[in-house]
């Protein structure tokens, strides 16, 4: 088995134990820079198996591959994708609401705000502007890493933040990081807490061949 086909098999049963999938998550990594690695549409993340998830050319994907496709076309830092559904999350996006910094490591690992995107590729781009995360209208989250552990994350912490910010804004009192910390604690995160961690999980991720078959792929568009 591809080190990078165990990798997603291995996060899916993550995400699966964790309890923040729905019917139709999927969840993809970038291989070169013009391939992907996607689970196939349909196939629920708690019964996938290893011809399950599939090789495809991000410039040429059928429409139930198009919003990671074109995610990774726009975005050249990003190397890893989760589209999940998880229970927390759902309501906030039905709402089309936006998730402020109410906890730190949202601050650190989403950002300072995680904002609700229209169910619409161009929409979502746009939301993920500056950002690695964002909800979809009546759609869940679309999280997104250098690697897959990293994008892993971002669904459990968007789905604590959701929660915190549904139960806190029953009760009506919200407290919020104010904009200034948390542009600073994701800025520290970014550049130092995490910046050796990713490129260390990215090759244990993706192996040691990865790097050696980049070049291959190229030649092959």
């Amino acid at each position: 088995m591809e080190k990078i086909v165990e990798t997603i098999l291995q996060y899916a049963q993550k995400l699966v134990a964790e309890g923040v999938t729905g019917d139709n998550d999927m969840i993809s990594m970038r291989s070169g820079l013009n391939y992907m690695y996607i689970t196939k549409a349909g196939v629920k993340l708690a019964d996938l198996k290893e011809e399950d998830v599939i090789k495809l050319l991000i410039f040429k994907v059928d429409k139930e591959y198009l919003y990671h496709a074109e995610i990774y076309k726009e975005r050249e830092d990003i190397h890893a994708i989760c589209q999940c559904y998880p229970k927390w999350v759902m309501p906030v996006a039905k709402a089309g609401a936006t998730i402020p910094a109410v906890l730190d490591d949202m601050a650190q690992i989403v950002g300072p705000s995680c904002k609700t995107a229209e169910d619409d590729i161009h929409s979502i781009i746009k939301t993920l502007k500056g950002r690695n995360s964002c909800l979809v209208k009546d759609s869940g989250c679309i999280t997104s890493g250098r690697t897959l552990d990293e994008a892993y994350t971002c669904v459990l912490v968007l789905d604590k933040a959701s929660r915190c910010f549904v139960a806190s804004s029953v009760i009506g009192e919200n407290k919020i990081i104010n904009g200034f910390e948390a542009r600073l604690m994701r800025f520290i995160y970014k550049t130092k807490y995490s910046k050796k961690n990713q490129q260390n999980l990215s090759q244990l991720e993706e192996g040691e061949k990865q790097q050696n078959t980049s070049a291959k792929e190229e030649s092959e568009v």
